[in-house]
């Protein structure tokens, strides 16, 4: 079964529905991992049953590759979701095997329609818009597709482009969802958030976090995904970062959407996180916060997590 998204509740202590809040963001979110990565994949057997877990599409990558991942995933009682790179389809028949596979093989019913690395397309997809007109698509065992989404912008990828896919996947007769990129801090997120949610008042969204990394890690990945603005932020608390002896965790930005006032009104609303760390130490962080073992650091943003408990 599918892990819902986070709702807030309500209690006396004014401190509990913000600290609910994050519990019911970690207990929900999505993580991502490489399907060569072994050590990932075995980690992955950690996470509570139900976690969907996205199956990256890199280029060295083969389909036998992504099947197995998805496979493996599949059997340890999470919930695989396949990237489907458009760019490095080679026709019709590529896709519809290899979602065919997916599904039949893996027990696949989501999936996550991207535009892909690769700068010339193998065949006639040239990015995610043209995917998503494919009867392969269409398959009986596909519930859910995902699709991008930009809280700081993208070169030629605007809203109308990503209202566009949304409507091209509800003709398919599936549930459509976003993924956002990665971003640090809540003010772009929560901004794009009640734009998009006032344009689409039902369609789930995911928002893109790093897990904890070093802030040498977070900024590199930062300048590949073209979220400058946004790592801006990471420096900005540096006095907090020091005492994590140069390791952000996303603390600062999940208790920031706890603490915003109208975040229930952005439900469906969850977090997917990018273990640009290694996806145990992910995974053992949200972990720990989903089990409640994190305090507040009073007038300090963010939180501190005890793994231990």
């Amino acid at each position: 079964m599918t892990r819902g998204f986070p709702m807030a509740t309500t209690m006396r202590d004014e401190a509990w529905p913000v600290r609910e809040r994050i519990v019911a963001f970690a207990r929900d979110a999505s993580f991502e991992l490489s399907p060569r990565d072994g050590a990932a994949l075995a980690a992955a057997a950690s996470l509570a049953p139900g976690s969907r877990v996205s199956i990256t599409w890199l280029p060295r990558d083969a389909d036998d590759d992504r099947v197995a991942a998805a496979r493996a995933l599949h059997d340890r009682g999470l919930v695989p979701v396949p990237h489907i790179a458009a760019r490095m389809i080679e026709d019709e028949a590529h896709l519809a095997g290899l979602i065919g596979r997916l599904c039949g093989e893996a027990g696949v019913s989501q999936l996550l329609v991207i535009g892909g690395d690769a700068k010339q397309p193998r065949g006639p997809f040239a990015a995610s818009t043209d995917l998503l007109s494919s009867p392969a698509l269409a398959h009986p065992m596909v519930r859910r597709i995902a699709v991008g989404g930009y809280p700081e912008g993208h070169p030629w990828a605007g809203e109308a482009l990503l209202d566009a896919k949304i409507a091209a996947i509800g003709a398919l007769g599936v549930t459509a969802e976003v993924i956002t990129q990665l971003c640090f801090d809540s003010g772009p997120i929560l901004a794009w958030a009640r734009v998009f949610r006032a344009r689409h008042p039902e369609v789930p969204v995911r928002l893109g976090i790093a897990g904890p990394a070093s802030i040498r890690t977070l900024l590199r990945y930062a300048r590949i995904c073209g979220v400058g603005n946004s790592a801006k932020a990471l420096v900005a608390r540096g006095a907090s970062i020091a005492r994590l002896l140069a390791e952000a965790a996303p603390d600062p930005l999940l208790r920031d959407l706890a603490e915003t006032p109208d975040i229930d009104a952005l439900a469906p609303v969850g977090v997917h996180l990018f273990p640009f760390g290694g996806f145990e130490r992910t995974a053992r962080w949200i972990g720990a916060v989903a089990e409640g073992h994190f305090r507040f650091r009073g007038s300090d943003s963010g939180f501190q997590v005890d793994p231990a408990g």
